[in-house]
């Protein structure tokens, strides 16, 4: 509001000066007349002109974690995070990352299910905290709670804590977005080199794969992963279980891509703002089995190499070597405290414990 009326009165004295007498009163009439207009919706909520928030910075970043922001998440400055230039080449990001230039995002206010197991956030920030020591990777974490975002459940304000990250961290090549209800159980796994490299990348991502919308047999989609990409194009790494696409563990790449997709994601007349029970993961789901475009960025691994669940088949749950272990769908059974309690004793572990089936 402010803005819009320093707006009018630097204006006003062109007017002054270019309009007869009469034009003069019928201009200041109506500048009366819609900064009183502009003071009343000033005081509208912001619910009711969400979808029409400027895309603009309004106020300076917060960086506190139990500060509320003040207003929607999409008129904060680090949703307008930078791309170098050097993304737009020709060979892209097709490059080995740096250590230092890997965010592990941890995007949570420690409430929801995982508030079952005993200070499960302070205990895996902690955790985070000394892997990424250990590899000079950078520990984040970003109250949720903080974001704007409406009537939408809480899981979506997991996509605005990306777009801090990359604000937050200039030269972060890679954000690394992981949910509180997972352990990382073998801390000497070398992120660049087994999922984040070119090489890694190229070897690794499955060609040809359906993209799942629920049980394959029973509703196949008839939709693949491309049979051929080049990596450079690769600015998402996901996996999917037995149903869909899993965000739980997700790695964003800093590109224009990844912007535009977290944007489309958070779309709140056509996405967001609808009633979806995967919240964020039915976003990218969809927009992967509509948009072939989505479908050349977004690269999807074998579950076990960043998502192994606690329970599941070859496939799907956890062996000894893996990277980390979620324990997704953890309170169905109320199984929560339980999963988690026997995972954290077994982190690091060199035993025999869990041994691929033969």
């Amino acid at each position: 509001m402010s803005r819009s009326v320093s707006f009018l009165a630097n204006n006003k004295m062109q007017v002054l000066q270019s309009f007869p007498r009469k034009s003069i009163l019928l201009a200041i009439s109506l500048i009366t007349i819609f900064v009183v207009l502009f003071r009343f919706y000033g005081d509208v909520p912001v619910d009711y002109y969400r979808n029409y928030a400027p895309g603009d910075a309004i106020l300076p970043v917060k960086t506190n974690n139990e500060t509320p922001q003040p207003g929607y998440f999409k008129a904060q400055p680090e949703w307008n995070w930078d791309v170098p230039d050097y993304a737009s080449g020709w060979k892209g990001y097709a490059r080995k990352p740096r250590n230092r230039d890997i965010v592990v995002l941890t995007a949570s206010d420690g409430g929801g299910h995982n508030s079952a197991i005993p200070n499960v956030l302070e205990r895996v920030l902690d955790d985070r905290e000394k892997y990424c020591r250990k590899h000079g990777y950078t520990n984040l974490w970003l109250n949720t709670s903080r974001y704007d975002i409406g009537d939408a459940h809480r899981t979506w304000s997991k996509i605005p804590a990306v777009s801090e990250a990359f604000y937050l961290h200039p030269t972060a090549e890679w954000v690394w977005l992981l949910d509180t209800d997972i352990i990382i159980m073998t801390p000497e796994y070398d992120l660049v080199g087994e999922i984040l490299g070119p090489d890694a990348i190229q070897r690794g991502l499955m060609r040809d794969t359906p993209i799942l919308d629920g049980q394959l047999k029973n509703n196949p989609t008839h939709i693949n992963t491309p049979k051929d990409f080049r990596v450079e194009d690769i600015d998402i790494l996901i996996t999917q279980d037995h149903q869909s696409v899993n965000t739980g563990s997700t790695f964003f790449r800093r590109s224009a891509f990844t912007r535009l997709l977290l944007e489309m994601m958070t779309d709140y007349t056509m996405l967001m703002g609808k009633e979806h029970v995967g919240a964020e993961q039915d976003a990218i789901k969809h927009l992967m089995l509509e948009h072939r475009l989505v479908r050349n960025h977004v690269g999807i691994y074998p579950q076990r190499k960043f998502n192994a669940y606690a329970q599941g088949g070859e496939n799907m749950g956890y062996r000894d070597g893996d990277l980390l272990v979620h324990f997704a769908g953890c309170w169905v059974g109320g199984k929560c405290q339980e999963w988690f309690e026997e995972f954290w004793g077994k982190k690091g572990h060199t035993d025999v414990w869990k041994p691929k089936e033969q």
